[in-house]
């Protein structure tokens, strides 16, 4: 694994290329983009990266959508994740602080 593993994430987790779905519950699984098929990363560790008392987006508007709802607090966490099948490890990050609405293809 790298040093210092949190730094940074690679090109593998971009663009769309990180995907996932759930089981028959509610728990998510989040597939491996170097593998085909849909092999499950395992998380191996979290961090929390940013934490306010509020999000920047509540009551405001992106693109042609208002933002109705309004979140308890704003968050980004940073998790650590390692393909058992393949070996490649990486990070990738899950917030209410960034995009917060529309199309995904609008976000790349």
């Amino acid at each position: 694994m790298k040093t210092n593993f949190w730094l940074s994430n690679s090109e593998a987790v971009e663009e769309g290329k990180l995907r996932g779905a759930t089981d028959y519950s509610e728990f998510f699984y989040f597939f491996c983009p170097k593998c085909e098929g849909d092999k499950i990363l395992r998380l191996l560790d979290y961090r929390l990266t940013e934490n306010s008392e509020k999000n920047r987006y509540d009551g405001e508007k992106i693109g042609q959508q208002n933002i109705k709802s309004k979140c308890a607090k704003g968050f980004t966490l940073q998790f650590q994740c390692y393909c058992e099948n393949c070996g490649h490890a990486d990070t990738f990050k899950i917030s209410n602080l960034g995009w917060q609405g529309g199309n995904h293809s609008d976000s790349l």
